[in-house]
């Protein structure tokens, strides 16, 4: 065999530059493994990968380790992703680990166990979970990878060498690939080989490995005919006249597929047909070979002994070829007696046509016989045969599908009710498959039903299209398949009801959020209103939600007296549905759109008024205090947050369907932060976020997590610390495919790596590795408010820490375009501060008009401080020095900013301690007081230092220079 093997070590290089590698054959690919083994087994890790057609050699080539690997007392073992295989391309993976359990402890209890359950108690009687299998839950992504990571590294150390043949990558699904990614990109395990079996190398996963940089590729090409010849005598030990003859007709027969040339050399030993024959009877062997191999010559006796069955044995065959490869006789039982139906199976067998596989199911021993079969079908007939064949076929569960491509191309043979009969069978068929696991198959049934029944279903079926569409939505559970229910709703004519079009916007609106598609999420929002009789305008400001909330009492009592004869003309049912939708709005909206949180509250509150309590409004108590809070009313923000809360809590203890996390961490996130201290919210938001994780709603719990890293940075948390904690949430949002949430951060790791690591660049640049150009340029291209407004704050928060005020108004005049995405939260309050600090160092202020603006940052941050002293206290008391720094005497600035630090102090915040002490410093330094200045400034170093922000201690020592000499170490 040969085979074209490329290695990954130039691959790094453009395509035009890039050497060629020269051909290598499959000794020489088998040298290649066999070195590949060695680096592994003196403590090596290697990635090789296989690609090639199936029946290439890939697996003869990875089974050929065994002996040398034996030799070196390790171990080998396989994981076989079966494309036909019952279980999860999941569970394969992972059932190959569980053959470790043979070299490193007892044999496991079942045989049986699926994958996880095997992994899970391989992993407890080894040690590497401290916890009982009942608290270790393996549907978690992260968990499964880590365990499987440290089942590997822990059987790697025992068995050196260690390698894991994976063959069939190509038939992975996402979950798979997720854990295979994990150990392949973030663990680097000694004396472990992972080898791949891939049918096609240029996968956009496989393109990704190839990159990594112990990964080697090897291009497999298919056998050519001197190839067969070689391996039919070197390996299948056939006469090499015989292997000369026979070679071709397997090469085109089987293009070079090793399996389907073993099966062929298997049907022709069984028929005696490899044996020694005298030169007399060679011609007529080549003959039976040629038959027995079905090369197209063979057609002509295939046509033949069509021919001289029976005309009633063609008519059975004949459908039986329209059912397809494989068929079950139980269907021909419409037009045969059994016997006869028996006599016929039988003679089409003899004549070598057909072949049992068991029970009532044949098939067709050669593909060209089922086309030549249906070729012999008269044309005037098969309407009538199509439909024959879909009211038997409807009879069996499994043939349902089948059945209802028959009935389709039967046409004008089979009547609108026995239509409307098979499609109403076929619901039932879908039901019972979708209850069993299998949404896709249900799927298509139910795509079929819709084509079978055309533009009439809408129109005179409308029960049957209401139970259709919401079994197809219900099959629907991938992202990409957004589009699919988009073009149904675009092409349902007028006519078709109320209930089918919500149940189509309400599907759009689950997968545009998997899809991240938030201009879909609300239009698919307005569109299952529209088809309730409400509407949604996403423009409604602050001020009209605030009136909302002042009118309640007077909106109950208004209401109140017409509620009864609402309810005749609007069915609850459709108020439960209307606020459903909108509650589904809250996380996007509080996140990804923040402008249409007032449109989505309003309607929300209006539904509940006029209707009253649902499940689904409390968490739009959350959305009214959050602007509550955007108007400083914080007292009836506070209130109406509790009251949301106890409702909450309310609704999980009556055992009602609803998320109990959702409102708590919204609450903790958005409005708690105005009145207590973040030290005191950060272990309860911690606690919800995983409460979200058990409970499998990533989306909340992705919240829970940026809300805990913004708590975190602002309350001062040990910087070091937590860009290990912002650097496992990321993992977690990739592994939970939470990937809007990616942008923020990606902004929250840049500015903690500025703050932690030295540099030359100013620690304030939120651009590098983290948050690159290309992904900031995307973000303006969406206009991306929250996100952009999100980089700018972190940024000039950062360049005030250096004392850079002027890069740090920069930074706030362009976030400040973009301030309604953060209107209400603690976010907008720090835009403010910032923007007074900065400004009144740089004499921002003093005009007459723009000293009334600072006075009133300067009343907004005291009545934050009274709500908050542990948040905002500080933060005022240092505005206020800086003010009497600029407009007051030298003794009342020192006063405020002793008070300043003083605050600090008493909090145990570092960085505001040490921001306080470097504004102090660099105002005497203009008083011209240096050496108090000069004190003060290695006070913030070291303070800065203490915080773990070294990169802003960097800068301050390179901007001061020989300044802060003596040095401070």
């Amino acid at each position: 065999m040969s085979a074209s093997a490329s290695a990954t070590g130039s691959r790094t290089l453009p395509a035009d530059i890039a050497p060629e590698t020269p051909a290598l054959d499959r000794r020489a690919v088998a040298s290649a493994l066999r070195f590949a083994l060695a680096e592994t087994a003196a403590g090596g890790h290697k990635l090789v990968i296989l690609a090639g057609e199936s029946g290439s050699g890939k697996t003869t080539l990875a089974h050929e380790l065994l002996p040398p690997v034996r030799e070196r007392g390790g171990m080998l073992i396989e994981s076989r992703i079966e494309s036909l295989s019952w279980g999860s391309p999941l569970d394969s993976l992972l059932l190959g680990l569980s053959q470790l359990s043979q070299a490193l402890c007892q044999q496991l209890s079942d045989s049986g166990l699926s994958g996880r359950e095997a992994l899970l108690e391989l992993g407890t009687r080894l040690g590497l979970i401290q916890t009982s299998s009942n608290e270790l839950d393996l549907t978690q992504a992260l968990q499964l990878q880590l365990l499987a990571g440290e089942l590997l590294s822990h059987a790697s150390r025992e068995l050196r060498p260690l390698v894991w043949i994976i063959d069939g990558v190509d038939q992975l699904d996402q979950d798979a690939l997720a854990v295979l990614d994990y150990l392949i990109e973030n663990r680097s395990t000694p004396y472990l080989m992972i080898l791949l079996c891939v049918r096609d190398a240029q996968l956009p996963m496989l393109v990704r490995w190839q990159m990594h940089e112990l990964s080697q590729l090897y291009q497999l090409a298919p056998f050519s005919i001197r190839d067969t010849m070689t391996w039919l005598v070197e390996e299948q030990n056939i006469n090499p006249r015989l292997a000369a003859e026979i070679a071709p007709f397997l090469q085109q027969t089987c293009q070079g597929n090793l399996q389907l040339c073993r099966f062929l050399l298997d049907s022709l030993a069984a028929h005696n047909l490899l044996s020694p024959v005298p030169d007399a009877q060679w011609a007529q062997r080549l003959q039976q070979i040629s038959l027995q191999l079905r090369v197209p010559e063979a057609e002509n006796h295939f046509r033949e002994q069509l021919l001289q069955l029976t005309e009633t044995g063609l008519e059975m065959l004949q459908t039986a070829s329209l059912i397809g490869l494989e068929f079950d006789a139980r269907i021909l039982h419409d037009y045969l007696p059994e016997s006869a139906v028996l006599e016929h199976l039988a003679l089409a067998s003899g004549y070598g046509l057909i072949e049992h596989l068991g029970g009532t199911v044949w098939r067709f021993i050669h593909p060209h016989l089922q086309r030549l079969a249906q070729q012999s079908c008269p044309h005037q007939h098969e309407a009538e045969l199509h439909a024959r064949l879909a009211y038997r076929m409807m009879k069996l569960p499994q043939y349902a599908l089948q059945a209802l491509r028959h009935a389709q191309q039967a046409g004008p043979a089979l009547t609108q009710a026995d239509r409307v009969k098979y499609a109403q069978r076929g619901a039932q068929v879908a039901s019972e498959i979708l209850q069993q696991g299998s949404p896709l198959h249900a799927a298509q049934i139910l795509e079929q039903m819709m084509a079978l029944l055309g533009p009439r279903l809408w129109l005179d079926e409308v029960s049957l299209s209401e139970q259709m569409i919401d079994l197809w939505c219900a099959c629907l559970q991938e992202p990409n398949q957004y589009r699919e229910v988009l073009v149904v709703q675009k092409n349902l004519p007028a006519e078709a009801s109320a209930q089918v079009r919500y149940t189509l916007s309400a599907c759009r609106q689950r997968l545009a959020l998997l899809t991240q598609d938030y201009a879909g999420l609300f239009g698919a929002a307005e569109d299952a209103l529209g088809s309730l009789g409400q509407d949604l305008s996403t423009q409604t400001p602050y001020w009209s939600l605030a009136r909302e909330l002042a009118l309640a009492g007077w909106e109950r009592l208004r209401y109140r007296p017409a509620q009864q004869a609402c309810g005749q003309n609007t069915p609850m049912d459709s108020v439960l549905r209307a606020q459903r939708v909108l509650a589904a709005l809250y996380g996007p909206g509080l996140l990804a759109r923040p402008t249409a949180l007032a449109a989505v509250t309003v309607r929300q509150l209006r539904l509940q008024h006029r209707y009253g309590r649902s499940p689904h409004d409390v968490v739009a108590k959350i959305g009214a205090a959050l602007a509550l809070t955007a108007l400083r009313r914080y007292a009836a923000a506070f209130k109406l947050a509790d009251v949301a809360e106890a409702e909450a809590v309310a609704l999980d203890e009556n055992q009602v369907l609803w998320p109990r996390h959702q409102v708590p961490i919204l609450s903790l996130g958005l409005i708690q932060p105005w009145r207590a201290g973040l030290q005191q919210l950060l272990p309860n938001l911690w606690r919800w976020q995983q409460n979200a994780l058990l409970e499998g709603d990533f989306e909340y719990a992705g919240y829970a997590s940026m809300f805990y890293i913004g708590h975190s940075l602002l309350n001062g948390s040990p910087l070091q610390h937590l860009e290990r904690e912002a650097a496992k949430v990321e993992d977690d949002l990739r592994h939970t495919r939470q990937l809007q949430l990616l942008p923020m951060s990606n902004a929250f790791r840049q500015a903690l790596y500025g703050l932690v690591h030295s540099s030359d660049n100013p620690p304030w640049l939120g651009i590098g590795a983290f948050l690159t150009q290309e992904g900031f340029a995307a973000l303006m291209q969406r206009d991306d408010a929250l996100n952009l407004c999100h980089f700018h704050l972190l940024s000039a928060l950062t360049a005030t820490y250096c004392g850079a005020s002027d890069a740090a108004l920069s930074q706030l005049a362009v976030g400040w375009q973009r301030h309604t995405a953060v209107r209400g939260s603690i976010l907008a309050a720090l835009m403010q501060y910032l923007q007074g600090l900065n400004g009144c160092r740089l004499g921002h202020y003093d005009g007459p008009w723009a000293r009334r603006r600072l006075n009133r940052i300067r009343q907004r941050l005291q009545q934050w401080a009274a709500l908050n002293p542990a948040l905002f206290a500080c933060k005022a008391a240092l505005l206020e020095a800086q003010y009497a720094g600029r407009f007051a005497e030298f003794e009342q600035a020192q006063a405020a900013f002793l008070a300043a630090i003083e605050l600090a102090r008493q909090q145990q915040q570092h960085h505001d301690y040490a921001l306080a002490t470097l504004l102090y410093g660099e105002y005497l330094f203009g008083q011209q007081h240096f050496h108090h200045a000069r004190q003060l400034i290695n006070l913030a170093v070291t303070q800065y230092e203490h915080w773990g922000a070294h990169g802003v201690a960097h800068y301050l020592e390179r901007r001061y220079g020989n300044f802060l000499l003596p040095p401070r170490r």
